[in-house]
């Protein structure tokens, strides 16, 4: 039996940016995931979508990958309209609390039990994410990308390892950056 994969395309246009590199690592991820055997749909937001088709969509996904730029520390606005409008129906039974027991439980209503990945292009370099010195405090890619990464885990999704393509703008290494890319969805992807 095929598995699902929905590919979120949020490569969008802003200023000198064309979403050509995001909408690039997303054809990379799906030429890559169809080898792995997985029937792929990608849904590119500067298209537009239908709220419902994409609930349903993600609801039949075994693994979701949402492929984006991050502009200003997060995903572009599109994108949390898309999270705004596309998750929750049928995808929770609540937040996980009870009226007994109001406190506790709190993100575990979600009922999907597939993975997503989040794959993003910066400008910023990787030595900003790891340094304790540098503008990230050394935290890592999970903790600049914690709510999002929260949004997917409130439905019930579990992560995988993130992927991150840095210095886009300014340094950019694009052929390196894709064979990463594709190494990183043969080998997280192959044993699931």
């Amino acid at each position: 039996m095929a598995r699902n994969a929905l590919i979120i395309d949020a490569g969008l246009a802003l200023r000198n940016s064309h979403g050509k590199l995001n909408h690039h690592f997303a054809d990379v991820v799906s030429e890559e995931l169809s080898a792995l055997g997985y029937s792929v749909t990608v849904t590119r937001l500067e298209e537009g979508w239908e709220a419902a088709k994409e609930n349903e969509r993600m609801r039949e996904a075994d693994v979701v990958v949402a492929q984006f730029p991050v502009w200003w520390m997060s995903a572009p606005w599109q994108f949390k309209k898309y999270v705004d409008e596309v998750f929750g129906a049928g995808m929770i039974t609540g937040d996980g609390r009870t009226r007994t027991a109001p406190d506790i439980n709190y993100g575990t209503g979600g009922l999907l039990k597939s993975r997503f990945m989040l794959s993003c292009t910066w400008n910023a370099p990787a030595y900003a994410f790891t340094a304790p010195d540098e503008f990230f405090e050394g935290k890592g890619i999970d903790a600049v990308l914690f709510p999002l990464r929260k949004a997917f885990e409130f439905l019930g999704m579990k992560p995988l390892p993130t992927f991150m393509a840095n210095d886009v703008m300014k340094n950019p290494k694009i052929e390196q950056d894709e064979a990463r890319l594709r190494e990183h969805v043969r080998r997280v992807f192959a044993d699931l």
